[in-house]
């Protein structure tokens, strides 16, 4: 595990008062302690703030039970070392009636926890377990990892007063601010990260590349996407397409951290697009939703749902479940996933443990093997209950996949080789490859929609005082033999099978691309407004009147007036923006006025309201709630 520089926390700050709680709710909204106790199994041992758990039903024992390595998990790892520390993160459904963080993923909490395991002969059964526990409306996976490193060995060296010491921190940080870079004291050090983009961000338009990769563009960017997947890079453009359709996928893993790291980097896989399925990275029969799904009947239709598990009950329970992927290493001594078979110390790609290309002929996409041929075959006869006795990295699915393995992607791919001390910052590189091509790939397979999400802004010489022409109405059908007579477009066709179309229709039909669509059009629509409300502010009213005749005169008053009444209605939020719209267009109105015909303009100031308007009154307009004055335009 990956320590951050050591930090000095003060308790003066911390005893002189309690952390504002509205403050601290921006962030977290509990920091816990869980112990597993030989007699009474998990309970939670020390909370801040206290009682944060007891106010939702059930909801203390669910995040202590989501906190521990599952009793039923396989290949109980056996370390030589006396204590070993592991993060991993959990999702349950929040029962609380309380209304979350605005911007959060709205009904669920994310749970990130620093779990230890110590063994000594002299402690009853000869070891035990403690877990750290930070809660969170908000799914920073970067932020809460690092903060945890800090969290945890204090909670282990002070005890439970470390959660009030860092909560009293965390209450201090400003508000988050997702989709930017925040820098965040905690005691002596800082800890500077890229928050993702909130719920309700459509991200960049699909037409678009985003300029800079590194930027994270959806959810849990800093996924090790390429040490979780390391025996199953072939099969990454199937998990691509599984997530993007919603397919119920179900992940095995030996051990918490590498199932909750898989599922994490399978969400962050299909960025920019937004994810709309339930996931779990850290999945226990405890959960609620457990009852449900295991009371499916047979030939029922799974749920949309990706569930990360360890325990091998699972693939007898859920075995409705069309999609299974075991990821991980038994191996207790690393938390890096090695190639399926494992490497002995002399098959390293480098010489003396330098970093090397990876060789494809082990991924098997260069050359036909009889053996691998039957091993494949056997596999896919025996099914995922196979795992049951051995362990071993494998997709087993029904799912017919469109897009082909980018071997010149995988090409770029580096091995570390055997040396530790780089196999960190080789990962490092291969996530950039990984991540700036699918994002590379979801980006190509959206941009059709773009015409359906361009906006427009008034031509030159035009009037920007009318009604925005509405975007282009979309009809799946129409879009699917548009699609299919323009073709797939230069780079989807290098890298989709000829029935490429279904991969559309599946999209339509799935739960992401409505909730997608729909918070695009809606961007697009703002966005619309907000080009052309500039365009108003932009135009030389004097200019433009001059161009029209009489009647387009007449015409244009009305709508700056319209649009007058329309922003004053907006501008009761005092927002400095809409204040200074009103005014531009309270000129405008008055220099559309003043070339108006004289009959015209004594018939429109019969109207007082209108009157007031074009005089700049400092009374109240009516029939606006005398809320909105002259002064304050």
């Amino acid at each position: 595990m990956n320590r951050i520089p050591s930090v000095s926390l003060r308790r003066e700050k911390e005893e002189e008062a309690a952390p504002d709680p509205a403050a601290l709710a921006r962030w977290a909204r509990a920091f816990c302690i869980i112990r597993f106790d030989l007699e009474r199994g998990q309970l939670v041992e020390a909370c801040y703030p206290p009682g944060a758990l007891a106010s939702a039903t059930g909801l203390d024992r669910l995040v202590a039970f989501s906190s521990f390595p599952d009793s039923m998990s396989h290949h109980l790892p056996r370390h030589r070392s006396s204590v070993h520390d592991s993060l991993f993160s959990f999702r349950v459904p929040d029962p609380s009636p309380s209304a979350p963080v605005p911007g959060s993923r709205r009904g669920f909490l994310y749970g990130f926890v620093f779990n230890r395991q110590r063994q000594d002969e002299r402690l009853p059964r000869g070891g035990e377990q403690k877990s750290v526990v930070i809660l969170s409306h908000a799914p920073y996976s970067s932020l809460f990892r690092l903060l945890l490193q800090i969290l945890g060995p204090l909670c282990f060296d002070v005890g439970p007063s470390a959660l009030s010491m860092v909560a009293s921190h965390v209450a201090a940080w400003p508000a988050p601010v997702p989709g930017r870079p925040m820098e965040l004291p905690i005691g002596s050090a800082a800890l500077r990260v890229h928050l993702p983009p909130a719920a309700d961000d459509p991200g960049p338009p699909p037409a678009l590349l985003p300029a800079n990769p590194s930027v994270p563009y959806g959810l849990f960017h800093d996924a090790d996407l390429f040490a979780a997947f390391r025996g199953l890079l072939l099969h990454l453009w199937t998990l691509w397409e599984l997530m993007v359709v919603g397919e119920p996928v179900l992940v095995v893993a030996p051990s918490p951290p590498q199932c909750s790291e898989a599922v994490a980097g399978l969400v962050s896989l299909v960025a920019p697009l937004l994810y709309s399925v339930d996931f779990r990275p850290y999945f226990t029969i405890h959960d609620p939703d457990f009852a449900r799904l295991n009371a499916l009947a047979e030939g029922e239709v799974f749920p949309p749902m990706v569930l990360g598990v360890t325990n091998l009950f699972f693939l007898k329970s859920l075995k409705s479940i069309p999609n299974v992927v075991s990821v991980g290493s038994p191996n207790p001594n690393s938390t890096r996933v090695l190639p399926v078979g494992g490497q002995s110390p002399g098959s390293g790609n480098g010489i003396n443990g330098t970093p090397g290309k990876l060789k494809l002929d082990k991924l098997a996409i260069n050359k036909f093997s009889p053996t691998g041929l039957l091993n494949s075959i056997k596999l896919r006869r025996e099914g995922p209950l196979c795992l049951m006795t051995e362990h071993k990295e494998a997709l087993w699915s029904t799912y017919v996949s469109t897009t082909k393995p980018d071997t010149s992607v995988l090409n770029r791919l580096i091995d570390a080789g055997v040396s530790p001390r780089i196999e960190e910052s080789m990962s490092v590189v291969n996530n950039e490859i990984l991540r700036r091509h699918f994002l590379e790939l979801t980006t190509n397979f959206l941009a059709p929609f773009g015409p359906y999400l361009r906006t427009t802004t008034p031509s030159e010489g035009s009037s920007p005082f009318v009604d925005p022409p509405l975007l282009s109405p979309f009809h799946a059908d129409e879009f699917v033999n548009g699609l299919a007579a323009r073709g797939a477009g230069k780079f989807l066709s290098k890298r989709m099978k000829s029935n490429w179309l279904d991969l559309y229709r599946r999209f339509l039909e799935g739960p992401n691309f409505m909730p997608w669509f729909r918070q695009r059009r809606a961007a697009a629509e703002q966005e619309q407004q907000r080009l052309w409300r500039q365009a108003r502010m932009n135009v030389d009213i004097e200019k433009l009147m001059s161009k029209l005749s009489e009647l387009e005169r007449i015409d244009s008053f009305n709508a700056i007036e319209r649009y007058l009444l329309r922003e004053m209605e907006n501008s009761r939020t005092g927002a400095t923006e809409l204040v200074t719209v009103c005014e531009k267009l309270k000129e405008d109105l008055r220099a559309a006025f003043s070339v108006l015909p004289k009959d015209m303009q004594q018939l429109l100031l019969s109207n007082p309201k209108r009157a007031l308007l074009l005089q700049g009154s400092n009374e109240k307009v009516p029939g606006l709630d005398g809320i909105v004055s002259q002064t304050s335009l």
